[in-house]
């Protein structure tokens, strides 16, 4: 599964999935990364690694995704730097513990601008790239939440992880034709600074529910990543690969 030749779009790769998705694709050889981030620092810090460590070219962005111009800006300069676009992962996402008593339009606005417009836009951005060499392949990050609604978080990320599978859905129909494939990962519980937010009780009461009777690593999910964004997957198109433990099963 080498990615020589290829160049990616990750948001939300400072840290957690997002770096693990980084440091998975170079060391697989991808010859140009965008590392995007809100905390830029974090995704200097990450672009950094990837260079000093593995010998890739990356650059670092500190666009906001669920915002149309810092979207637009981030794949001009992607574009600019390394001349195509052949990956794009969506990972940027939140995921506050909030009881429904405490929710508000504000932040249930918030929650979908981040973990569902900014996937939109940034699907939109890359296509014409990826329409042009008539090649591509596109994964949204999701969530065993799409499935089972939000567990502890905040009701609007579960209705977002559950958006993000409509949107691959569409955009796999639409593009498949033209050599883009688009593809979901719905991660369990993974032991990233999101789930340590969560307190360790929950942390505990996933585990025990969970059949492996563990959490997740985020390299068991970026492993996941690179095969859809590999060639093995070349004919897996509209689907959503479940890295959870079996926590479905249950």
């Amino acid at each position: 599964m080498n990615l020589k030749g290829q160049v990616a779009i990750l948001t939300g790769g400072g840290s957690g999935i997002g770096r693990a998705i980084a440091e998975t694709f170079a060391e697989a050889g991808i010859s140009g990364i965008t590392v995007a981030d809100i905390n830029l620092r974090s995704a200097e810090e990450v672009a950094d690694c990837l260079r000093t460590r593995y010998g890739c070219t990356a650059i670092a962005s500190g666009a906001d995704a669920s915002k149309e111009s810092a979207v637009e800006d981030m794949v001009a300069a992607t574009v600019s730097k390394f001349g195509q676009v052949d990956i794009l992962v969506n990972n940027a996402g939140i995921c506050p513990v909030t009881s429904w008593d405490e929710t508000t339009l504000r932040s249930w606005n918030r929650i979908l601008e981040v973990n569902l417009t900014s996937a939109y836009l940034c699907t939109r951005a890359v296509l014409p790239h990826m329409r042009k060499r008539k090649c591509g392949r596109i994964v949204y990050i999701t969530s065993v939440a799409a499935f089972l609604g939000s567990l502890v978080a905040h009701v609007a990320y579960g209705v977002s992880k559950a958006g993000m599978i409509a949107l691959m859905k569409s955009v796999a129909k639409e593009f498949g034709g033209e050599g883009i494939n688009a593809n979901a990962v719905a991660p369990g519980t993974i032991d990233t600074p999101m789930t340590d937010s969560f307190g360790e009780a929950i942390k505990r009461r996933f585990v025990e529910s969970a059949p492996l009777k563990r959490q997740g690593s985020p390299q068991e999910v970026a492993d996941a990543v690179l095969f859809l964004v590999s060639s093995r997957s070349n004919y897996v198109n509209g689907a959503t690969l479940h890295v959870n433990g079996g926590s479905l099963l249950v």
